[in-house]
């Protein structure tokens, strides 16, 4: 019945087995990526690049392993394509068709970046050139957004800052250093040669403290910032996912590790990730279990749906096969890179001016029963994992949101000092 329901639902949106890439389609998203100028050294990125742009490439690995990633981990979204089927909501759109090209594009990149740090630095200090070139300067944020004003008012711009940029900055740093423990010392030796921001140099020095869940500060900031979002838009069903992944991570300190490993989706994948396969590669892990990476997912899609325009580029960087059918413990390393790479499409494309692709007209319709579905599966991570029933929870979010801003202020105070 699962498979049923999920055959039908991309069958309904125009996504079929066979598909293949459109060669133009290709080149239009490098481009809006900033990517069309991109040159690696990278062998196995060269030869996809130039491949993609020389002739159509199979879809079918990508959506089967979707496809098997759906499936076997995340009930919630066969829930709603269900609801989707029902109501007449999933219908065929050059946008879906646009948004699995960049879901094939981003895989491409996020499980290279994943599994080669000099294709993630490459591909970090090409985009961050690309920011300087259109006044985005993360060394002056009044100064970036006083210069391109109205443009820089944007909710990612205020998660890429705070959360993101600092991220990408100690994920370099411990790959590089095999793993191994990022100290004081290492944060100003990299801040001192440019290698990144003050912004990042001040919010990385928690990292270097000791006793400290930065990871968890880093995760609960990201996402409550979102959940305050949902709850003065009064989607608070789905705030209230945001609340219990949020508990959560303050109960259980999701301390990462680096591991000396492939990244890959799990399940059946095609030849491509066989040729990203290299030796030395250090990779964060995070100790979640997949009940917690199911309703991130889910609670993040519908998040997404209902506060945010461009969603055939922010839809794809849940729905990759690296992150929607990633090992548990890859999930928030893999999901945080292509949230990157995604943050930065949608701030070029708001900083040039594109004119945004809005979604259905009645996207809070969809994103409110979807909401309604994610909200059973909080209440059962929240007994299943907090030994909180529902009533627990809800007085606790209630509480928590009764003075949203403020509790978001103490989770930034404590995670800076």
């Amino acid at each position: 019945m699962t498979a049923e329901i999920l055959d039908d639902s991309m069958n309904a949106m125009g996504i079929k087995p066979n598909m293949v890439t459109d060669v133009d389609t290709l080149k239009e998203i490098l481009s809006e990526m900033g990517l069309d100028d991109f040159k690696t050294t990278y062998l196995p990125m060269t030869n996809f690049f130039e491949e993609s742009n020389a002739r159509p490439q199979a879809l079918k690995p990508m959506i089967d392993n979707i496809r098997q990633g759906i499936i076997s981990k995340h009930p919630a979204i066969v829930e709603f394509l269900k609801k989707g089927l029902n109501e007449g909501w999933l219908k065929e759109s050059p946008d879906i068709v646009k948004s699995v090209h960049v879901t094939f594009v981003l895989e491409a990149i996020t499980a290279a970046m994943c599994n080669s740090n000099l294709f993630f630095i490459e591909i970090v200090e090409h985009v961050r050139a690309k920011e300087r070139a259109l006044g985005i300067d993360s060394d002056h944020l009044l100064k970036t957004i006083w210069n391109t004003w109205p443009a820089a008012i944007h909710f990612f711009a205020t998660a890429k800052a705070l959360s993101l940029d600092p991220a990408m900055a100690y994920f370099r740093l411990s790959r590089e250093f095999g793993g191994g423990t990022v100290s004081k010392e290492a944060v100003e030796k990299l801040y001192n040669q440019g290698g990144m921001s003050y912004l990042e140099y001040k919010l990385l020095m928690p990292v270097c403290a000791k006793n400290k869940c930065i990871s968890s500060d880093w995760l609960r900031i990201n996402i409550y910032e979102a959940g305050i979002t949902e709850y003065k838009n009064n989607f608070k069903s789905n705030a209230i996912s945001a609340h219990a992944l949020s508990e959560e991570t303050n109960k259980h300190c999701h301390q990462q590790i680096f591991k000396n490993a492939h990244v890959f989706p799990e399940g059946d994948v095609s030849d491509f990730y066989a040729s990203l396969d290299s030796t030395d590669n250090y990779f964060p892990t995070f100790s979640f279990h997949g009940d917690w990476v199911s309703l991130y997912e889910t609670w993040n899609m519908a998040f997404i749906l209902g506060e945010l325009n461009n969603l055939h580029y922010l839809f794809p960087k849940l729905i990759i096969p690296s992150v929607i059918n990633a090992k548990a413990e890859n999930f928030l390393g893999a999901r945080i890179i292509a949230l990157w790479l995604s943050i930065n499409t949608t701030l070029f494309l708001n900083f040039r001016g594109a004119e945004a692709v809005t979604g259905p007209s009645n996207r809070n319709e969809m994103a409110q029963a979807w909401g309604e579905i994610n909200r059973k599966y909080a209440y059962a991570l929240s007994n299943n994992h907090l030994q909180e029933d529902s009533k627990v929870l809800s007085d606790s979010f209630s509480k928590r949101f009764s003075r949203p801003f403020y509790n978001l202020g103490k989770l930034i105070f404590h995670f800076i000092f």
